[in-house]
């Protein structure tokens, strides 16, 4: 039976997910990794996104977008078809490689925005994969906070904003808000 398409979405930004079925990896290698990255560099650009913060987790990721009226589904259908296709023939395997529909949960609020930036960027450590969310190579937080420059389509200026500008300090104050969570409080954007 073939699912109701989803009603209209507003522009604004959401706070994505999508899992697999059942407990089959979505993400069996580094090769199967990059090229979902590839794939959703491509669609960021052709639906014209904006991502602010992603998450590879070997079931399921994350993505914080911002996106135009109506403009997430028909590039959440590429970038989940294209993706299952491939990994499909690469692994011999037949079948549904998602779940359930994603999840697209509006963002309602600056303290709602920064919740999901440290959220999506501390699964890795809460899933016990890495002690610090700057070890988790396939998520954009390191190249947030200065560690690296690898992925090109993550915007991260809207986040370094809310801890003042591109400063060491800053990028150390938003490494206390995700790594140290007695101590981050939400902070207020800068001016």
């Amino acid at each position: 039976m073939a699912r109701s398409k989803r009603g209209f979405l507003s522009a604004g930004i959401y706070h994505v997910t999508h899992l697999t079925a059942g407990r089959i990896d979505m993400f069996r290698d580094d090769v199967d990794r990059t090229d979902f990255c590839v794939r959703l560099a491509r669609v960021i650009l052709k639906q014209d996104w904006v991502c602010h913060s992603f998450v590879l987790m070997p079931t399921h990721y994350h993505l914080l977008l911002a996106v135009e009226d109506n403009m997430l589904q028909p590039g959440m259908q590429r970038l989940n078809g294209t993706y299952a296709q491939a990994f499909n023939r690469r692994w011999g395997r037949w079948g549904h490689l998602r779940g359930d529909r994603y999840a697209a949960k509006p963002v309602e609020s600056d303290g709602h925005f920064l919740a999901c930036v440290r959220y999506i960027a501390r699964n890795p450590v809460e899933a016990g994969i890495c002690a610090s969310a700057a070890d988790w190579t396939w998520s954009s937080y390191p190249d947030c906070v200065g560690l690296r420059a690898t992925f090109d389509f993550v915007e991260h200026e809207t986040v370094r904003r809310y801890f003042g500008d591109e400063s060491s300090r800053s990028l150390q104050l938003i490494r206390d808000f995700v790594e140290d969570l007695e101590r981050g409080s939400v902070p207020r954007r800068a001016a």
